[in-house]
């Protein structure tokens, strides 16, 4: 029968629990965090008596109550965040039913599995530090419960040198074990989005409430020929239908995708790119090369099967100078709703004279020369006719104020035009020679039509703030109230968040990034080719014995006795005399003890028996050197 734990024994397993599930808890709202929360505090602060008459329906009352507060806060039991939360809810209320070391052994199991749960809601580094501190204090309070003698000292101590050596093996296996391409099991898809930039509409303020997001969207390397800052149009969400105040998509992206003809270099980068729930990825404006498990649509977005629903790593390339041909849509860019924004037609007219490109340059010079502001609180637009309000009112916009109304323009001039978001910019990270883009620094501009050329970037923001596109938003905005990696100041904050953005980075290249495609490129620099060659066992195999191997001589070192001193080597000597008269010392004798049964076996020598026994215990534990030299003649003598 399983022993009774001891109050001081629940009571550790109450702080343990609190310990696993303080990462979850911060992840939920704040009043179900506050309520588990109580119910740990409760649980330590009762008296043993109390504690020792908990009934038993009060567990199974809370753990039917447990299930309606988490369906309150995530509408959901199951899935990524409701499956979590009731994990971590059962878990709290299985502490007042745990009386026995049977009950306390169910409670470490909950407890790794709890912990294990807290990479499904990220795997950053400083999530797995957390993890490694949780296991460590489980694995030392199973310890100190299997052996009530231990204290919590050397319970943790041996925690930590099992975990110490733990990590040959796991290395070993993290770097060989055959990696699946898809997972065996996963959670519902959550259906709550991440916030960013949008793929569904486009109007006007969507993008400048994301100014304060100071959150990574993703980060970019290039090979060689890394562009200017100016050149830095990372191309998402294409936008070609208007319906007087919102910027869509159109219906059917996929078709023939028009030739792109590249004047210029092609530029070779990789992305990572944070999870954003959509199908569409981020390139370089003009991509020219898809990633595998993508494509260009016919409005020369990157679109994927699958949302982006994890943290992906792609390369692809791109020309800073181009030209398409066989464009599909052209019609379509040139629609506009009837009856809307009068003023801002009646000025395109004015321009029908022009060749398509001068009414280009004349739009960009009517907004350039009357008086338009970039601002980072644009006044909300509130007329029917919105572009009309915006251009010859408020004259005051982001980056979609101008691109919308300059879209509208273009259409009204006879120009088929289109806008497409994404990102501008991005902050160089010296360390680790990348880039790194963020939410505030999302973008929109505006493509036009021209015959000869195809469809060609046009920035109106250009105009209007030439700072923001070449030198970034910190230095568009002195003195407004940005982000801290946006602005010109903070030098040393900034310093070392871009050094420990290099660290995370690198995690997320050669930890989580480390995916079958990378281990099979990594086998290949073994000369492996295949799981079932014998190459691969033998690398496996080998790595297996040399980290067992090289444990067992560390133990066989490290529980080594200590040299004999000259002392003990001379009394061994003396030893093996007399066990060549059968008088063999017993492990448990003293060398007092085993004086006096030699005395009474050899009473004709027990004057030398007590001789050399009293001139060993000087020179072995006095550090008599006198004593040392004649003990050294006796033995010789005897």
């Amino acid at each position: 029968m399983s022993r009774m734990l001891h109050p001081r024994e629940q009571q550790l397993l109450g702080l343990l629990m609190g310990l696993v599930c303080f990462p979850h808890l911060l992840m939920q709202p704040p009043w179900l965090a506050i309520a588990l929360s109580l119910c740990v505090i409760i649980f330590c602060s009762l008296t043993p008596l109390l504690r020792s008459k908990i009934p038993a329906w009060l567990s199974v009352t809370l753990a039917i109550l447990s299930l309606g507060v988490v369906f309150q806060a995530h509408q959901s039991l199951i899935g990524r965040e409701g499956g979590v939360a009731i994990l971590v809810a059962l878990s709290i209320i299985k502490l007042y039913e745990t009386r026995t070391l049977r009950d306390a052994h169910s409670m470490f199991l909950l407890s790794l599995f709890t912990t294990g749960a807290g990479f499904l809601q990220g795997q950053a580094p400083w999530q797995a530090a957390v993890a490694l501190i949780t296991f460590l204090a489980i694995l030392s309070l199973a310890l100190k419960l299997e052996n009530p003698l231990l204290s919590i000292r050397i319970s943790t101590q041996t925690s930590f040198r099992l975990l110490l050596e733990a990590i040959p093996i796991a290395l070993l296996l993290f770097l060989l074990f055959p990696r699946l391409p898809t997972p065996l099991w996963s959670t519902p898809s959550e259906t709550v989005g991440l916030s960013g930039l949008s793929g569904e509409q486009m109007s006007p303020g969507s993008l400048s409430q994301l100014i304060k997001d100071d959150s990574i969207a993703f980060r970019a390397e290039f090979t060689q020929n890394t562009p200017s800052q100016d050149q830095l149009y990372w191309r998402g969400p294409v936008f070609d239908q208007f319906d007087g105040e919102r910027w869509l998509p159109t219906r059917n992206a996929y078709g023939t995708t028009p030739q792109i003809i590249a004047l210029g270099p092609n530029v070779d980068y990789q992305i990572t790119l944070e999870p954003h729930q959509q199908n569409w990825l981020l390139a370089l404006d003009l991509p020219t090369k898809a990633p595998n498990d993508a494509a260009l649509s016919r409005q020369l977005q990157l679109l994927r099967s699958t949302p982006v629903t994890q943290r992906l790593r792609y390369q692809a390339s791109a020309t800073l100078k181009w030209q398409t041909v066989g464009d599909e849509g052209v019609t379509q860019a040139l629609k506009l709703p009837s009856k809307i924004n009068p003023k801002s037609r009646a000025l395109a007219n004015s321009w029908q004279h022009l060749p398509p490109a001068e009414r280009v340059e004349a739009a960009l010079d009517w907004l350039r020369n009357n008086g338009f502001t970039y601002t980072l609180n644009p006044p909300l637009l509130r007329q029917r006719d919105r572009i009309d309000e915006f251009l010859f009112q408020s004259k005051q916009g982001y980056c979609e104020h101008f691109s919308s109304s300059f879209a509208f323009l273009m259409r009204a001039a006879d120009v088929p035009a289109r806008i497409v978001t994404g990102y501008q910019g991005g902050m160089l990270n010296p360390g680790g020679n990348y880039y790194i883009v963020r939410q505030a620094d999302a973008h929109a501009w505006v493509e036009v039509w021209l015959a000869g050329q195809g469809w060609q970037r046009v920035d109106p923001t250009f105009v209007i703030s030439p700072s923001r596109i070449e030198s970034g938003l910190g230095n568009s905005f002195q003195g407004a109230a940005l982000p801290m990696m946006l602005r010109s100041d903070n030098f040393w904050l900034k310093t070392l968040r871009l050094n420990l953005d290099v660290f995370v980075n690198n995690w997320n290249q050669w930890v989580i990034g480390y995916d079958d495609k990378r281990q099979l490129d990594f086998l290949k620099k073994l000369g492996i080719d295949d799981f079932l060659s014998w190459k691969f066992l033998l690398w496996l195999g080998a790595g297996l014995l040399l980290s067992l191997g090289s444990f067992t001589l560390w133990l066989l070192l490290s529980n080594r006795p200590p040299p004999l001193d000259l002392a003990s080597l001379l009394y061994q000597r003396y030893c093996r005399k007399l066990a060549k008269r059968q008088l063999s010392r017993a492990p448990h004798e003293t060398v007092l003890q085993f004086a006096a049964r030699c005395q009474a076996a050899l009473p004709e020598q027990a004057a030398e028996i007590e001789t050399i026994t009293q001139l060993y215990i000087q020179a072995r534990y006095a550090q008599d050197q006198q004593a040392l030299l004649a003990l050294k003649q006796a033995i010789s003598h005897f």
